[in-house]
Order: structure tokens, then sequence, then C-alpha cells
């Protein structure tokens, strides 16, 4: 968020499988449903590898419209579709864990990679912004990808410098800086991109908005007393409150999980580095020690790492550590920058379960 600072993310059957939306209404349905789920991993074992293969693919794209109707009841505040469907979701977990423990290797093997599947697709994501599809090196857009770096894909499209991503609680929106309408003012969007709405109306420049775990107050850097401090105000702009009393810059407040902690990013020592500070800003504690810029902090949703950006080998990467500063671990490999690492919560820890794997 430097820059903002100067300037002020089958049909395998003969029918097809009964739609996830038939399941906000329980019927006879479900049970056909059920059966045929069966059938459908039987159908992985079998003799020809295109059948496999579609009886696989059936499975996935059957889970993955459940879960997503499940997302929409959970959203909507729909108590019995949400219920319903997650009823159903439970049954079609239960099979595929039988499916694991089947004596023929190939069903096995399918049922656990489906099942792998489901688990990733609901652990979280990291939205960050990247220079690589700008006019020049400075131009950022956001964009969102996997935990482990795959499936990264661009949020926004526009011709300004948007930058310091930060997922809402209930992962269903991304707040972030941008200069789309002249001065840095702070924008929020779904998570898909979607609605882009600005929230700040002040003169001043105001960037990297950062989310408390209840929704209800957002930490900042603002330009507001003719230097970058960190504020805090209500989720709606009301009650602004200086954090950081200093004559340095700092600025890419992130919030703790647990609320009691925010990391931030201060040049008070010389160069940029980390540090952390209670909510109410007293504590002010360096987490990182060296000699080149470290930025942009975010919290994983445990609050057992904070991943952050650094030009330590040469170009900006996307480094990840412990809340101690130990253990800092290199996450992204393109020679182009990357930056302003946001980790989403995980949304649906009941469903998570269901697909997790077993311990030994």
């Amino acid at each position: 968020m430097k820059k903002l600072l100067v300037i002020g993310i089958l049909c395998v059957l003969c029918v097809s499988v009964v739609n996830p939306e038939d399941i906000a209404k329980p019927s006879d349905k479900q049970q056909v449903t059920s059966d045929k789920i069966k059938e459908l991993i039987k159908q992985l074992g079998s003799d020809d590898f295109e059948t496999r293969e579609k009886a696989q693919k059936e499975l996935t794209e059957y889970g993955t419209k459940l879960i997503e109707q499940y997302r929409t009841a959970k959203r909507d505040k729909n108590q019995e579709t949400s219920n319903n469907i997650k009823k159903e979701i439970e049954k079609f977990a239960q099979s595929l864990k039988e499916g694991t423990k089947s004596n023929d290797p190939e069903i096995k093997m399918r049922a656990n990679k489906t099942r792998q599947h489901f688990y990733t697709s609901l652990q979280p994501k990291i939205a960050f912004q990247s220079s690589r599809d700008g006019e020049n090196e400075y131009q950022y857009q956001i964009y969102v990808m996997d935990a482990d770096g795959k499936n990264q894909k661009r949020l926004t499209e526009n011709k300004a410098d948007n930058e310091g991503p930060a997922w809402s609680p209930d992962g269903t929106k991304i707040a972030f800086a941008s200069t789309q309408d002249g001065k840095v003012a702070i924008y929020v969007m779904d998570a898909d991109g979607r609605s882009q709405t600005r929230l700040t109306e002040n003169k001043a420049f105001n960037s990297s908005p950062a989310w408390s775990s209840d929704g209800k107050k957002i930490a900042f850097a603002s330009y507001w007393d003719g230097n970058w401090q960190i504020y805090v105000m209500d989720s709606d702009g009301k009650n602004q409150t200086r954090l950081t009393e200093n004559k340095a810059v700092n600025s890419s407040p992130a919030w703790s999980p647990d609320g009691k902690r925010i990391a931030f990013l201060s040049n008070r020592d010389g160069n940029w580095q980390i540090y952390v500070m209670d909510s109410d800003g007293k504590n002010q504690t360096r987490l990182t020690e060296n000699g080149v810029d470290d930025e942009s902090p975010a919290w994983s949703p445990d609050g057992k790492k904070i991943a952050f950006a650094s030009y330590r080998d040469g170009y900006k990467g996307i480094y990840l550590m412990d809340t101690d500063g130990k253990n800092q671990t290199r996450l992204t490999e393109h020679k182009a920058n990357n930056s302003e690492p946001a980790w989403s919560p995980i949304l649906l820890p009941e469903l998570s379960v269901l697909f997790a794997e077993e311990k030994k």
C-alpha cells in the first residue's frame, strides 16, 4: 500500500440426478437422490474408464450445487432451507466416506479424491493485488487465489489503481482502496468482484481497510491529520478514532481473528517493517527484522499465521510467518509485484468437517 501512501481481490445413469433445489422441499425425491449417489459411487469402480470419469464428474457437480444452495440459504437467513440442504450434504459426505473404505481400489481412490476436492474448496482463499495485467508496474488490480497459490482469478476490471483487499467476516464482501473516482477512497465489492460501491466520501486520502471479526469495526489508514496514521471506525463510517500517535508513517492495519490485536506497517525504525499492537493502540511491538521492506500483514483465520509481502528476494513476493515473527516462508514465485495478501474466513466449518480426512 506504500504507493497509495505516497499519492495519498453425467450423465452416467439413464435419468439425471435430482436438482439440489428440490431438496429445499423435503419429499420422496430425496431417497431417490440418495440411491443415485450410491449408484454413482459404484460406477467409480466400473471397468470402463469413461464411465468412471463421468461418475466422478457427476458427483463433483452435484456436491458443488448442494454447497452453493446451502451458501445462498445461509446468506438469506433461510433456516429451514439451510437445515434441509445440510442434511442432504451430510448424507452425500457419508456416502463418499463409505466409498473411501471400499475394497475396490478404484472406488477408494476416486471417492478419496472427490472428498478431498470438497474439503479443499471449503478452505480459506487469499485476495491480493498484482501489477501483472496493468499498463505499468504500479497499476494494480485485485485477484483471488486458493491458499496454496492455485486458481488465481482477477476481480477488478478498470484503469484505476486498486489496492488493499480485505474480506468481510462472513466472506461475502471485499473492501479495498481505489483511485477510480480521483482521490484514494475505500470501496466494497462482492467476493466475485461484482457490485463495487464507494464507502468514504471525505477529502483526505484513506486506505488499507480492515474489518474486525464481528464486522462492526473497520480499521484503516488515513492522512486525516496531515500524516499517515491508523484509525478505527464503525462499519458505517462513524466514530473515527486515531490509534497511532507518532511522526512516522503507519498503515496496513490487519485485525486478529479474536479482535484483540492489530498488525500494521510502519517505517518508525527506518525501513518498512511489520508491527503488532492491542486493538486500543497499546503495546506496539515489531515483528520483522531485516534490511528490506516488508508490508501488508494479514492474519490467518485461526490467528496462528500472518501472511505479508516482502522485497527480500529482489522483487515483491508473498510470505507467511508465525504471529511472533518466526518461520518466514515464501508463497509466490511471480517476478511481477505481488502484495496485499488477505485471507478469507473458513466460511462453512460445519461442512468442512464433513469432508475432512479422519485422523489415524
